[in-house]
């Protein structure tokens, strides 16, 4: 049986942020579009959509997946295209830290899949 093996333990997103706004306006929106981005990311890795997950990823990309592994945009888009074909994939909760033009995102992952014999796969992954 294979694990969820999603990449996705701490993100980090260049994202380009207005600086017109009140800093409490910027700071909801700043969430708000970090929320946005990751939640893409994830809607991306489940229909393995690896041109929207790169554009999704800053240049210095970097995630921890749950066995510690480092991993880049470089080969990020390869382990979504061979992780399984999700039936579900939703991001449950988010928590984000926006510091200038960089953003970290965590929280929990919930992924189901049917496995060859019908049985329904439910996992949960921290990020």
């Amino acid at each position: 049986m294979k694990t969820l093996s999603l990449s996705l333990g701490v993100l980090l997103m260049f994202l380009g942020f207005a600086s017109s706004h009140s800093a409490s306006v910027e700071s909801r929106t700043d969430e708000e579009s970090i929320k946005g981005a990751y939640k893409a990311y994830v809607n991306a890795w489940k229909t393995k959509d690896l041109a929207a997950l790169k554009g999704l990823m800053s240049p210095d990309y970097m995630a921890v997946n749950f066995e510690g592994t480092l991993s880049s945009k470089e080969n990020e888009p390869a382990t979504a295209k061979s992780d399984l074909d999700w039936d579900t994939m939703t991001v449950d909760e988010i928590h984000t830290r926006a510091w200038r033009d960089a953003a970290v995102a965590s929280g929990f992952i919930s992924a189901e899949e049917k496995n060859l014999t019908g049985a329904q796969l439910t996992l949960g992954y921290g990020f």
